[in-house]
């Protein structure tokens, strides 16, 4: 069973939550095909104004299904990175609410890309964020290399993308990946109380705010996104990735020749 997309809503301000019957969250292709068609249930609810995006279990969203990407061909690769990217451009480019990734756990390689395509993320002072891909031979590839760059700055994103550290929540915060960090008790509530504070602004103010940010954004990332998917694709099913997915499936440290 996939890692279920739960949605609900209370007047303007909705939620969705990744729930696995594991506790832990993954993201797949089967889940990004639940997160369109929640996407597609918001957008008949014109009413909704704040989307907070957060996670039941041990996790926020511990990253991609490594199962899934292990049996993939490099072509399959691609298209997986441009799959997630649809989504997460989708959710990023969502008009018509504001979205807080409330981040209450874990929020590794995929998961961290799901928050960074959020428009706000508040996140407990003890959870791991990060992209680690490069441990399994890997680079990110659904956008987390443009978005990382876009809120860090050259120097943050090269020191997340080439070391693949996890950092705390706090750290986040001071580096400005993150905008706020909160003890874990407080990270929804927290999202609930900024939530109502966008609630007092004019609604189609804050939409064409988001609409002018987007657009600048298109221009920034646009053939970015490109070179990171064609990037993806070009190393996925390498000897490098092939070691280092399934030195995680051993649960071992992968082994690099050359």
């Amino acid at each position: 069973m996939p890692t279920d997309v739960l949605f609900e809503a209370a007047g303007p301000i909705g939620r969705l939550t990744f729930s696995d019957p594991k506790g832990v969250n993954i993201l797949s292709t089967p889940v990004f095909d639940q997160l369109d068609r929640r996407l597609d249930e918001i957008a008949r609810t014109p009413a909704l104004r704040v989307l907070i995006l957060t996670g039941a279990g041990k996790t926020f969203v511990a990253g991609a299904d490594i199962a899934e990407m292990s049996a993939a061909s490099p072509d399959a690769g691609k298209a997986f990175s441009q799959r997630g990217q649809r989504s997460l451009s989708r959710l990023a480019r969502f008009e018509q609410c504001v979205t807080i990734a409330a981040i209450n756990g874990a929020a590794l390689g995929g998961g961290c890309e799901l928050a960074l395509a959020c428009d706000m993320r508040i996140i407990s002072e003890e959870a791991k964020i990060g992209l680690p891909e490069v441990k399994l031979g890997l680079i990110p590839g659904w956008g987390g290399t443009q978005r990382t760059y876009a809120l860090l700055g050259a120097g943050g994103a090269r020191r997340l993308l080439f070391t693949g550290e996890a950092i705390t929540g706090k750290q986040a915060a001071e580096m400005g990946l993150c905008e706020e960090a909160v003890a874990k008790e407080q990270v929804v509530a927290r999202a609930d109380e900024i939530a109502k504070q966008i609630l007092t602004g004019g609604p189609e103010a804050i939409r064409a705010a988001k609409r002018v940010m987007i657009a600048g954004d298109d221009v920034r990332m646009k053939e970015g996104f490109g070179a990171e998917a064609a990037a993806f694709g070009e190393i996925f099913g390498g000897a490098e990735d092939r070691e280092g997915l399934k030195a995680f499936l051993e649960k071992r440290k992968a082994s690099w020749n050359g």
